[in-house]
């Protein structure tokens, strides 16, 4: 009888069977939206309100995200191999404990100097809790209609900068940059103490399995996603990993890049700030729905060709930035968001399918660290570009052709994932 009732217990689902995965994944989301929105390009919004203040040239200004993305490209994979070792909830707790108090300090930056130790901080912030830390806790917790719960996890890193971009415009119309950042520490405070109560790093620290999990037994290792896939060294050796990472240091060198330098580029162009600042948030919506989109349908539709044409819609988008025709603006805001959602999406998708979970740390973190290459060298790269030739048509040109070598190399993938499998 009491051998009974234990298998009873199994079997039948309880609620936290049921539901806890969709809050891990709904935690997630949450997490990436104040995380990125609150490091990333919605704080471009400040641009010209730093720029009035302090009478910095534009490449200082744009030094300061390439600081913050430098700790991604120096810490990243340093940060994977931390998480194998203690997992991603304690990671987030840190990550989120540190952006609270790197925008509070923020607000009392007087020079350039300052605000790059502050975007040191915020990058420390990005790597701990941001996008692999949070790929990784979610899809332990899914083994079926894990394209989905990715898709809503990802739509964060585009739904946190078009929250906070219109948020950080009229917090700065109505209260100053400063006061501003005080306000915005707010956000990550509260959602620490919401991490510290409601996430975990498995099923199995709760007594469940992963949704759709064929093991009924919690007791059986493997039955634990984390221990699931590749080892880093057998990852290394294979040409896709490093194709993802080459592609990724490209791709995020022209897409971060170029979005970047957008709200300038806008306002120069004749709109307002506050058009400028609807763009990017028109921009970061789109992209959103376009990684939901991508990753719903993941395990129905060829992803190697998805990733080849998105590819090459983001070519055209750049096309369209480098013809410097105001007309174009809004259409190729919206082709790169479309184009820039389903190649996010599917850079995660095809690295957490084809190599697991079991050093996803390292194996993300590797593929992040050129990811995080690629977004240092992007915005700075471009201002500097742009106070050379006095235009963005020449830097937004260099970034097509990038995305160019990325759309022919993206054709090679799916023959490598038949060699890895085979």
């Amino acid at each position: 009888m009491f051998q009974e009732n234990i298998q009873t217990q199994i079997i039948t689902p309880n609620w936290k069977q049921k539901y806890y995965p969709w809050i891990i994944c709904f935690s997630g989301l949450l997490i990436l939206i104040v995380i990125n929105g609150l490091t990333t390009t919605s704080l471009s919004v400040f641009d010209n309100a730093f720029l009035s203040e302090f009478h910095w040239t534009r490449e200082e200004l744009k030094l300061r995200e390439s600081v913050t993305n430098s700790i991604t490209l120096l810490f990243i994979f340093i940060s994977g191999l931390i998480i194998d070792k203690i997992r991603v909830k304690k990671m987030l707790l840190f990550g989120t404990f540190t952006l609270a108090f790197t925008l509070l300090g923020y607000s009392f930056v007087q020079n350039k100097y300052q605000a790059y130790f502050a975007h040191f901080f915020l990058g420390i912030a990005m790597i701990t809790a941001g996008s692999v830390a949070c790929i990784i806790l979610v899809s332990s917790w899914f083994n079926e209609k894990k394209g989905l719960a990715l898709g809503i996890v990802l739509v964060g890193t585009s739904l946190g900068s078009a929250i906070f971009s219109p948020l950080n415009m009229h917090l700065l119309c109505n209260y100053g940059w400063r006061e501003a950042f005080k306000i915005l520490s707010i956000f990550p405070a509260i959602l620490f103490v919401y991490i510290y109560f409601f996430v975990h790093n498995s099923p199995a620290n709760i007594g469940i399995f992963a949704l759709g999990n064929p093991s009924k037994n919690n007791n059986i290792p493997d039955s634990d996603l984390l221990n699931q896939g590749m080892s880093y060294k057998e990852a290394s050796k294979t040409h896709l990993f490093w194709l993802i990472c080459i592609c990724g240091f490209c791709t995020f060198y022209s897409l971060v890049g170029t979005i970047a330098n957008t709200f300038l580029h806008v306002v120069e162009s004749g709109y307002t700030e506050h058009n400028a600042s609807y763009f990017l948030t028109i921009y970061f919506l789109v992209a959103g729905l376009s990684k939901l989109v991508v990753s719903i349908f993941s395990d129905y539709i060829n992803p190697y060709l998805v990733f080849t044409v998105c590819c090459l819609i983001m070519i055209v988008g750049l096309l369209g930035f480098g013809t410097m025709n105001t007309s174009f603006i809004l259409p190729s805001i919206l082709l790169l968001a479309i184009s820039w959602g389903g190649i996010y999406s599917l850079y995660n998708l095809i690295a957490v399918k084809t190599f697991g979970l079991k050093e996803a740390g390292k194996i993300n973190g590797t593929i992040s660290m050129f990811e995080g290459g690629g977004s240092f060298l992007g915005p700075f790269l471009t201002a500097k570009i742009y106070n050379l030739e006095n235009s963005y048509q020449v830097p937004f040109l260099i970034n097509a052709s990038l995305m160019i070598f990325v759309f022919f190399i993206s054709i090679k993938f799916r023959a490598y994932v038949n060699k890895i499998n085979s």
